[in-house]
């Protein structure tokens, strides 16, 4: 039996990485032999989780990465590190390092942003990571071409690349659209934590002038927690004040929630377009835009460098930058081509069945059954201190 632990931000935290995190461990633990725990990041006292979290570490405490390192040397056989430079305290989420420094057994380490130009502490954060892990997974071929760059020296044999996993879709259309009183409806859709880094105003701008019956773009999402805490409502504002600017209230609708996993799976199975409009390049893994790829949509996306690694082979058209009216024809395009259309979610969802969480879970059990772990100290076993959240609530 392996036992396995995974750090990262965790459920009831709304972000990506919990997701993510969430998914993978559901994957992982349909394999008989093996059994996962999680240890959530989070600022103390922020969220309250379940008895099925092992440990919380306290995000700006020192301390606790310590405690959470003695916890994983005697409790488990690997470690799987979720990485985010926002999720971890001190410059840059440094802290992590006294974690992984004092780690005995296997580390697999996900890199879940990477920066082809980081600055020099952040430099030094990935390069410590790297020369720990037993491996290091990108989420994209363009995250392991800039590893090697970055890192010329260290052996490029452990970076290896695993897709984003997807949920397994059931792909019919006509019944996700039925639940959602869209039966008569074409449905484009933008979903996720809303922030202006997704640039949707240009998705919106793209509507104008554009003649298309029972047409819909539906934002799905909550503002992003962190931007709630910094500037509240004022994008979502911005966007609904634009929207009425425009006259596009009967084509444009807002669902202010954080969606369920079936809810989100009929959402996207629903949607005859996907548009992803983010206007930097430099995003080199996306959950949202993998996810629709998987629900077999029509993607539309900038050339951002996940979309290019995955939008390849007509899984979808890439608009240029800052070009609304490219993005408007292109919607146009898929609107009044069916055929057209066809073959594009044909596409992307031939791919969504190889990327499945069962699928990609495997890669990653695949990797930890190539490492092996040491027999632990009695000397270190002495020293322990058992630090159980379920007995110190």
């Amino acid at each position: 039996m392996k036992k396995i632990v995974i750090i990262s931000t965790c459920p009831p935290q709304k972000c990506g990485l919990a997701t993510f995190t969430k998914d993978l461990k559901q994957g992982m633990e349909l394999d008989p032999d093996v059994t996962v725990d999680l240890i959530a990041v989070c600022k103390l006292g922020k969220e309250q989780f379940d008895n099925s979290i092992r440990f919380v570490i306290d995000k700006d405490g020192l301390d606790s990465y310590m405690q959470a390192s003695c916890i994983i040397n005697e409790e488990y056989d690997y470690c799987i590190l979720q990485h985010e430079f926002g999720i971890f305290g001190g410059a840059d989420g440094i802290f992590i390092n006294n974690l992984i420094n004092n780690l005995n057994i296997p580390l697999i380490t996900v890199f879940h942003t990477i920066i082809q130009d980081p600055t020099l502490r952040k430099k030094e954060i990935m390069e410590s990571l790297l020369k720990k892990s037993k491996q290091v997974i990108s989420l994209s071929p363009k995250g392991c071409s800039i590893l090697k760059e970055i890192f010329p020296d260290l052996d490029h044999q452990k970076i290896k690349m695993i897709p984003h996993g997807v949920p397994q879709f059931d792909y019919n259309q006509g019944l996700a659209k039925q639940k959602l009183g869209l039966q008569q409806h074409f449905m484009m859709l933008t979903f996720g934590l809303i922030r202006r880094s997704k640039n949707l105003e240009y998705a919106i701008k793209s509507l104008v002038g554009l003649d298309l019956p029972n047409f819909k773009y539906f934002i799905v999402g909550k503002t992003h927690p962190h931007v709630l805490a910094s500037e509240g409502e004022s994008y979502r504002y911005e966007l609904q004040n634009l929207v009425e600017q425009l006259e596009l209230q009967d084509k444009v609708v807002f669902v202010d929630e954080f969606l369920s996993d079936e809810q989100l799976k009929e959402y996207l199975t629903a949607c005859d377009i996907y548009i992803s409009p983010y206007q930097h390049k430099e995003q080199s893994s996306s959950g949202t835009l993998s996810f629709a790829v998987g629900a077999g949509t029509a993607v539309i996306a900038t050339p951002y460098w996940h979309a290019k690694d995955l939008l390849i082979d007509d899984r979808g058209i890439l608009t240029p930058f800052d070009d609304i009216e490219a993005m408007r024809e292109n919607i146009s395009l898929l609107y009044h081509s069916p055929r057209l259309l066809a073959w594009y979610r044909f596409k992307a969802q031939s791919f969504g069945e190889l990327s499945t969480w069962r699928l990609m879970a495997n890669n990653y059990i695949e990797l930890l059954s190539n490492r092996t772990t040491p027999i632990r100290s009695l000397e270190y076993f002495e020293n322990y201190i058992s630090f159980d959240m379920r007995r110190e609530a």
